[in-house]
C-alpha cells in the first residue's frame, strides 16, 4: 500500500508526458465528461443555459465537450492557442448550462501552458488569470453585492483558476531540478572518469620512466665491464704472445700460463657479470671509462674512514654507481650533503649512504617521481648476487648495498 501511494505521488509531481499520455487525457476527459452530463453536473454557479438552442443543450454540450478534448490532441505543440480554442469553447458550454467536464478541459489546458509554455506566453496568461480573479471581485463590488458574496465568489474564481497553474508551474520547476541534477550527477561522472584517466596515465608513466631508468642502468653495467674484460683479454695475449715469441722456457712458459690463467678466470668472471645484466634485455654499445670507488672523491659526499681497494672490478663498479646515485638522491630530495662508510671482509662489500631529511620539503606529485633510481640500485646489486635497503632512520634517510665478493654467490649462471 505504501509503494502504492508513493508511486501515486510522484506521478502527481511528475506527469508522464508524449503523444500517448495525452492521447490517454483526452479519452479520460471525454468519458468522465459524459458521465458528468449524463447525471447532469453542472459548474459552480451555472444553473440554466442562457440561451434556447434546438434540440436541447445536452447534445450541443456533448459536441462542445468532444471539440475540447479533440484540441487537447494538440496542447503540446500549440500549447496557448489550445487554450484559447478551449477558453472560447468553454465560453459556449457556458451559455449552454456550464458543464463541468469542460471546466475539467479548461484545467488540464492552464496546467500544459503552466508547464511547458515559453517564459513570456507563460507570463502573458498568469497575467490574464490574476485579471480575471480581480474583474470578478470589482464586478461584485459594482453590482453592490454583499461583502460576504464578493469574498466567497472571488475565492470560488480564484479556486477554479489558479490552482491548475500553480501545478504546471511546480511540476516545470520540478522537471527543471531533476534536470540540473542530472546535468551535475553526468558532469561528476565525467570528471570522475577524467581523474581515473589522469591517475592511469600517472602510473603508466611512472612505469616507463623506471623501465626506462632500468634499461639504461643495464646499459651502463655493460659498458663499464666491457672494458674491464678487454683488458683482461689483452693481458692473456701478450702473456701468450711473450711466451712463444721466446725460445721454450719451462719455469717462464709456466709463469705467462698462470698469468694467461688468472686473466682468463678474471675475463670470465666479469664476462658473466655482464651476460647476467645482457641477459635482462639491455645493449652494451659505446664503451666508457670504468668507474669505481677509487672515483669517490668525484662526488659531492663525506666519506668516512678509508675505500676499500682490490675488491672484485664488476662490485668495485656496481658500488660506486650505487654510491653515485644515492649520492644524486640525497642532493635532490635530502637536506645537506651524504655521509658514505664502505667497508669490506672476505665475504661482502657493505655501503652505508645517510644524509639528513629535508624539513621544509612540500608533498611532490606522483606525476613528477618515479622511484627510478632505487630501482637501478636494486637492479644493480641484484645483477651481482646483491641487496640494498632504503628507508628513513629518524630524521635521516639511510641507502645501505650488501654487494658479496666471492666468486661463487657472485657469478651465476
Amino acid at each position: 500500500m505504501t509503494s502504492r501511494l508513493a508511486a501515486l505521488a510522484r506521478w502527481v509531481r511528475t506527469p508522464p508526458r508524449g503523444p500517448a499520455a495525452d492521447r490517454a487525457y483526452s479519452v479520460a476527459l471525454l468519458v468522465v465528461g459524459l458521465v458528468l452530463l449524463v447525471l447532469d453536473v453542472r459548474m459552480l454557479g451555472v444553473d440554466q443555459p442562457l440561451a434556447d438552442v434546438p434540440g436541447g443543450t445536452l447534445p450541443w454540450q456533448v459536441g462542445v465537450l468532444l471539440l475540447g478534448t479533440t484540441a487537447l490532441l494538440y496542447k503540446r505543440r500549440h500549447p496557448v492557442l489550445v487554450l484559447v480554442v478551449v477558453t472560447a469553447l468553454l465560453a459556449v458550454d457556458v451559455v449552454l448550462g456550464g458543464s463541468l467536464g469542460m471546466y475539467l478541459v479548461l484545467f488540464d489546458a492552464l496546467f500544459t501552458v503552466a508547464r511547458g509554455a515559453a517564459p513570456r506566453a507563460r507570463a502573458v496568461v498568469l497575467g490574464v488569470l490574476v485579471a480575471l480573479v480581480l474583474g470578478v471581485m470589482v464586478a461584485t463590488v459594482v453590482a453592490g453585492m454583499s461583502a460576504r458574496d464578493v469574498v466567497q465568489l472571488t475565492l470560488v474564481a480564484g479556486s477554479l483558476l489558479l490552482p491548475p497553474w500553480w501545478w504546471g508551474s511546480d511540476v516545470r520547476r520540478s522537471e527543471v531540478l531533476t534536470a540540473e541534477q542530472s546535468r551535475r550527477a553526468d558532469a561528476e561522472r565525467a570528471r570522475a572518469d577524467l581523474a581515473r584517466a589522469h591517475a592511469d596515465d600517472v602510473a603508466r608513466i611512472a612505469a616507463l620512466d623506471r623501465d626506462r631508468a632500468v634499461q639504461d642502468e643495464r646499459a651502463r653495467v655493460a659498458r663499464d665491464l666491457h672494458d674491464v674484460v678487454a683488458g683482461h683479454l689483452s693481458a692473456v695475449a701478450i702473456h701468450a704472445e711473450a711466451a712463444l715469441a721466446a725460445p721454450p722456457d719451462e719455469s717462464r712458459d709456466r709463469a705467462a700460463l698462470t698469468a694467461a690463467r688468472a686473466g682468463s678466470l678474471d675475463a670470465l668472471a666479469e664476462m658473466r657479470s655482464m651476460i647476467l645484466v645482457l641477459r635482462e634485455g639491455a645493449d652494451a654499445d659505446a664503451a666508457t671509462a670504468p668507474a669505481g670507488l677509487a672515483r669517490v672523491a668525484d662526488l659531492d659526499v663525506d666519506v668516512v674512514g678509508d675505500v676499500p681497494t682490490g675488491v672484485p672490478t664488476a662490485v668495485d663498479h656496481a658500488a660506486f654507481r650505487i654510491l653515485q646515485e644515492a649520492a644524486t638522491n640525497a642532493h635532490k630530495h635530502g637536506g645537506g650533503r651524504a655521509a658514505v662508510r664502505v667497508t669490506a671482509d672476505d665475504d661482502a662489500l657493505v655501503l652505508v649512504v645517510d644524509n639528513p631529511l629535508a624539513t621544509d620539503a612540500g608533498p611532490v606529485d606522483p606525476a613528477l617521481t618515479s622511484s627510478a633510481g632505487l630501482q637501478t640500485m636494486h637492479e644493480r646489486a641484484a645483477a651481482l648476487g646483491g641487496a640494498v635497503e632504503a628507508g628513513p632512520r629518524g630524521d635521516t634517510w639511510r641507502v645501505r648495498a650488501h654487494l658479496p665478493l666471492r666468486r661463487g654467490s657472485v657469478q651465476r649462471w
